[in-house]
């Protein structure tokens, strides 16, 4: 799935494809919010919730690896280096 594909589809079934084909990747908090990424192929998504896991308030869709730096700390990357 290319991320213009990922971008088209209704919230439900944004979120139906994270659940089902995407790797989670870490999650951070950003005053109120809790936001959880995942990688889906080549494109990463931000789901911003009010309440953890209940009410969404967005999601942020990107390719660029630039937005992953609050994440660093929580990916374990010996696997990588070894």
């Amino acid at each position: 799935m290319k991320l213009s594909e990922f971008k088209q589809l209704p919230q439900k079934a944004q979120i139906d494809v994270l659940y089902n084909q995407g790797t989670y990747v870490g999650k951070r908090r950003a005053g109120s919010m809790i936001i959880v990424l995942y990688q889906v192929e080549d494109f990463y998504v931000e789901i911003y919730y009010r309440e953890y896991r209940r009410h969404i308030s967005r999601i942020n869709c990107f390719l660029s690896t630039c937005f992953l730096d609050p994440y660093l700390d929580q990916m374990n990357v010996e696997l990588l280096v070894s």
